[in-house]
């Protein structure tokens, strides 16, 4: 007991100080980064809060209602079916200075104001697809037609994106191959439907003109033998004690029966006067049948 006083009373060895030294130092140097960060998070803290204290109230508002009203004038173009020249460059020139006149509050208005020019963007790139697509709808080639309407539409659809954004055209670019690839499909299956029908056409033409010739050849043959056979049959007939006479008739294939009402031949009763010379003996009536 008395040994373990004396220790006690001596306080640690030398070896054992240096330990405990090493032991802080090593937590006081991993403590360090920790202390570090918390600080840089309240001083970016302290700036945010202090840029945004520095933006008036009702300052943000000014900036977006004078960007609306440069806007208006693009809007009306855009609205009536027209493509703003060099949008992409008007739509930088408006962010910019939007952005200048936000200060420090630049990011925030930078990105509605981008919003609100990619809008107007998009509504154009509907136009340019449209109006390319009408100008080379009716293209006699149609593999050469897509491809330079392509290129057309992406030279144009450049000018309207702004410089260093991330706005997009292949959506619209797309579209306008799918268009622009269907119509000429069915241009083309309607152009073989018109040569299949152009075609049953002319067959049935040639059809009907090929039984009009042999009509016609049968027609002569008919005639020919007509007129190889000019002979008839021909026979009379009267009726003993009456007027009637009868005549029979064949001739070329058409037979006919005549029935003639002869006139009186008495000199006495033909030059009589009109009251006694008209009656049933001084008519002459004649009738054809013929089969």
């Amino acid at each position: 007991a008395t040994s373990q006083r004396q220790l006690m009373a001596m306080g640690p060895s030398p070896g054992l100080r240096r330990r405990w030294l090493l032991a802080a130092t090593i937590v006081a140097l991993l403590a360090l980064p920790c202390r570090l960060n918390t600080a840089l998070v309240v001083a970016e803290s302290a700036e945010t809060e202090q840029a945004a204290s520095q933006v008036q109230p009702g300052a943000l508002e000014q900036i977006l209602g004078s960007v609306e009203t440069s806007l208006q004038p693009l809007r009306e173009e855009v609205a009536s079916g027209h493509i703003v020249p060099k949008f992409g460059e008007k739509a930088d020139g408006v962010l910019s200075d939007a952005v200048k006149q936000a200060g420090s509050a630049g990011k925030e208005v930078e990105k509605v104001v981008d919003a609100m020019l990619q809008s107007l963007f998009l509504q154009q790139l509907v136009l340019l697809r449209q109006q390319t697509a009408v100008k080379f709808g009716k293209a006699s080639r149609p593999v050469e037609a897509v491809s330079q309407a392509d290129q057309l539409f992406v030279t144009q659809a450049e000018e309207l994106k702004r410089p260093g954004s991330t706005w997009s055209y292949d959506v619209d670019r797309y579209a306008l191959r799918a268009v622009l690839e269907g119509a000429f499909r069915r241009e083309a299956a309607y152009a073989d439907e018109h040569r299949t029908a152009a075609r049953s056409q002319q067959s049935t033409v040639e059809i009907i003109s090929r039984l009009q010739g042999q009509m016609e050849n049968l027609q002569m043959r008919l005639q020919h033998m007509r007129a190889g056979q000019p002979w008839f049959l021909s026979s009379s007939y009267r009726i003993p004690g009456t007027p009637i006479t009868m005549i029979g008739r064949f001739q070329q294939g058409r037979a006919s029966i005549e029935l003639n009402l002869a006139a009186d031949r008495d000199p006495v009763t033909a030059e009589a006067g009109f009251v006694r010379g008209v009656g049933p003996a001084n008519l002459g009536v004649s009738a054809n049948f013929g089969f």
